[in-house]
């Protein structure tokens, strides 16, 4: 055989709608599944597709061509399903009529996303999309928009923001006060394009992959996971209230703080319960390479020491801000942060360089007994 004229179906078509079993083989049987289908479905694309195929396959017999016409039906539930029943199918065909060359007839692009399994296998010579006349180009522009819905990455970026004005709208709406609407929707909607942007939906989306992840191998983190979510929790409402409290603070006596004073106290307020809660993932990371002797041990063993090097450095700097009235106060507390962070630091690299070169040693001692 010279070529294979290939239809696909890929949601299965013919099969549900016509009741037609897939692959159909033979220009007699593929139009009597295009009939049915066409009687069951008037409307259906795949009707044309068939017919398509019927067409290109007496041009080549019409050319001399040894040619045969199979029609392949996927799955109802595009996807995985439908493109393992396609590449099945083509296999059992392939051993029944050996050939190197096809021409592929599809509705558009949905069938047409195939064309690697196909190709796979099958030198393609030619694509012969059929569209009807008056919805040119109809079929794959809603492919492309379905594709674009069902893209979870997309409909999160296009829904979200919608989602939320429009609740944030309805809220307002309902507590009688629509004139919080426009200022309510700006705020919330700078901090969602704020959250994309600087990449905090990655750093949760991968905090919840490893928390299923430890939860599934029965790992400590899990629980250090969750200890953390609630550190983090305590570590915003701290944080809130220390800027809620600034009236209370004596620096501020003389003037109110500006933003970057109030940015300072919240941290200030929460930068150590974001340490703590950094300190307890980390302790469960060191727990479990310790469980599983891994090599990964040592470097988790200096994590702590720089975490509360790291926390050293980030209270100094906020108290410098805050106590900025005061010069020689603050300047002191910048000072003793670095000085303190930079012992801490030192101390935990030779901590984990001592307790690697233990572990070696031991490790050396067993091999020679």
């Amino acid at each position: 055989m010279d070529i294979l004229v290939i239809c696909i179906d890929k949601d299965d078509d013919i099969g549900v709608k016509a009741g037609v079993k897939s692959p159909v083989i033979g220009r007699a049987a593929c139009l009597d599944a295009a009939s049915r289908l066409g009687v069951a479905d008037p409307e259906d694309s795949d009707t044309n597709t068939i017919f398509g195929g019927i067409q290109v396959y007496d041009q080549l017999r019409e050319e001399g061509h040894n040619v045969e016409l199979v029609c392949i039906a996927g799955h109802r539930e595009l996807g995985m399903k439908s493109d393992r029943a396609i590449a099945a199918q083509l296999d059992d065909i392939l051993l029944k009529y050996p050939t190197e060359k096809a021409i592929l007839v599809s509705d558009g692009a949905e069938d047409e996303s195939v064309l690697p399994i196909l190709q796979s296998r099958l030198k393609i010579e030619s694509v012969r999309r059929v569209v009807v006349k008056q919805a040119q180009n109809l079929e794959s522009t809603y492919y492309i928009i379905k594709q674009l819905v069902n893209d979870p990455k997309v409909a999160k970026f296009i829904f979200v923001p919608i989602g939320l004005i429009l609740l944030i709208y309805a809220i307002t709406v309902g507590l009688g006060h629509p004139d919080w609407s426009l200022g309510t929707i700006a705020l919330f909607v700078g901090i969602y394009l704020m959250y994309r942007g600087v990449g905090l939906d990655n750093l949760i989306d991968t905090f919840i992959y490893n928390l299923r992840r430890s939860f599934s191998e029965s790992k400590l983190t899990f629980v250090t996971y969750l200890i953390s979510l609630v550190l983090v929790v305590m570590a915003l409402i701290q944080g809130a209230l220390g800027v809620m409290d600034w009236k209370k603070m004596p620096q501020f006596k003389v003037y109110a703080p500006g933003l970057l004073e109030l940015g300072a106290l919240f941290i200030d307020h929460a930068i150590w319960w974001i340490i703590a809660a950094f300190l307890a993932i980390v302790v469960g990371w060191i727990v479990d390479a310790y469980m599983d002797e891994s090599d990964a041990l040592y470097r988790y063993l200096s994590a702590p020491f720089f975490l509360v090097a790291a926390g050293m450095l980030i209270w100094g700097s906020s108290e410098y801000i805050i106590n900025m009235g005061d010069s020689i106060r603050a300047f002191e507390g910048l000072g003793l942060a670095i000085v303190v962070a930079v012992i801490v630091s030192y101390i935990g690299v030779q901590f984990a360089n001592q307790v690697r070169q233990i572990m070696q040693y031991r490790t050396v001692e067993t091999i020679d007994f």
